[in-house]
């Protein structure tokens, strides 16, 4: 039992708190904003929750391999401008952004593991 709840918080621990933050930044935004800025400024953490998940999926379809490993880094540009891009473009409380912080550590998690995912390999 305890060995499937670590397994299951290794592997939906860092979407379901990517997300989670993602989903706070767009409730705690002002109304006042537009809605495609408050999108725009609240995807960082759902776009690792998407990258995440479709390193798993194209591991569980069989269609892992090396070939995907540089695209893959590449996307993780994406959410890495989209952190970037929320200083500039939330309105809300300042404070707010300290959320970063998980949202870099499950880029990195998602940029690890993802990436063993995506390619099939492992260290």
């Amino acid at each position: 039992m305890i060995t499937w709840l670590i397994w299951g918080a290794e592997v939906f621990a860092a979407p379901l708190l990517a997300a989670a933050v993602s989903a706070l930044f767009l409730v705690s935004s002002p109304r006042l904003q537009s809605r495609p800025r408050r999108l725009l400024a609240s995807a960082h953490g759902a776009t690792i929750a998407v990258l995440y998940l479709a390193a798993w999926t194209v591991l569980l379809t069989g269609h892992s391999g090396r070939r995907l490993g540089v695209p893959f880094e590449g996307l993780l540009l994406i959410p890495l401008f989209l952190i970037v891009a929320s200083f500039f473009l939330y309105q809300g409380r300042r404070a707010m952004h300290w959320l970063q912080v998980v949202n870099v550590a499950c880029l990195m998690w998602t940029g690890y593991a993802g990436g063993m995912l995506i390619t099939g390999e492992s260290p």
